[in-house]
């Protein structure tokens, strides 16, 4: 009977020092790597009707790295040389709007534990230039920003532009209904 409950004892001991090693472990890991963010969608994504249904175009300006990377995850238009190109994009600076980050505190103040989300909310606008007319494009480009240090598990496999590129297709595709 005593042996019994020695073996029980010994097994609660053990199950407690693991479940403390994980615990410091996590906190480690935390306060070593800090919090880290990524970005998702607000709401359900509408997907495009049709691959590329923008057509052919050439980009005036790919300087504007990440604007171009976003166009380009989007899919809305194919992108090739000045000379098989009918259309003309150029991309303008995107307009983020100011955060508010109260959110912010808490997480900011256990480095992270204690997860926020921020939304964030930005304009992607480009003009289009098709035999000789030029009409300006503006998309809002919703979505929200986790922090934890959980995102770092996530973060390898997802990035902004994807996420952004993403967003501009579905704003394009509700747009043009």
């Amino acid at each position: 009977m005593v042996a019994g409950r020695r073996v029980t004892l010994a097994i609660l001991q053990a199950a407690l020092i693991a479940v403390l090693a994980l615990v410091i472990a996590a906190l480690g890991l935390a306060l070593a790597v800090g919090p880290a963010s990524n970005v998702y969608p607000v709401g359900p994504l509408q997907p495009l009707s049709s691959r590329h249904p923008g057509g052919k175009v050439f980009v005036r300006n790919p300087e504007l790295s990440e604007e171009f990377e976003i166009l380009q995850a989007s899919g809305i238009f194919e992108i090739v040389s000045a000379d098989q190109a009918g259309k003309v994009v150029e991309l303008h600076p995107r307009e983020t709007a100011p955060v508010c980050g109260t959110s912010l505190l808490l997480t900011w103040a256990t480095n992270g534990l204690v997860p926020a989300t921020v939304p964030i909310r930005s304009t992607f606008s480009l003009t289009l230039e098709e035999d000789g007319l030029a009409c300006e494009r503006r998309f809002v480009l919703e979505a929200e920003r986790r922090t934890s240090p959980v995102q770092h598990l996530f973060r390898p496999f997802r990035r902004e532009t994807r996420t952004l590129g993403a967003i501009l297709a579905s704003e394009y595709e509700r747009g043009r209904k």
